[in-house]
């Protein structure tokens, strides 16, 4: 995904929303989706982990099981197939009752 790529698709209606996943398949869905030439994101957290005894900070996705996505109808409605996907809709909902 370049900037370019970015500034020739803001004339577009765009929206974010919420790709569900698998466990632990944020970062491979993530990758899928940029290959398909949607835009992304995963917040990433830091976190400190032992293995054998040696601490190690790993980043691990500070929203468990989600991609954000943002992109247009269209490509959601292709996106659909294979994915399950949370409209914006539902997330301010979800929001809203917290």
């Amino acid at each position: 995904m370049t900037f370019q790529y970015i500034i020739n698709h803001l004339d577009k209606p765009h929206l974010w929303y919420i790709v569900l996943t698998g466990p632990h398949a944020e970062l491979s869905t993530k990758k899928k989706l940029e290959q398909q030439g949607h835009i992304t994101y995963v917040p990433l957290v830091p976190v400190r982990r032992s293995w054998a005894g040696y601490i190690k900070e790993i980043h691990i996705p500070a929203v468990t099981r989600c991609v954000f996505v943002y992109a247009t109808n269209q490509e959601i409605q292709g996106m659909q197939k294979e994915y399950t996907i949370l409209p914006p809709q539902t997330i301010t909902a979800l929001h809203q009752n917290q």
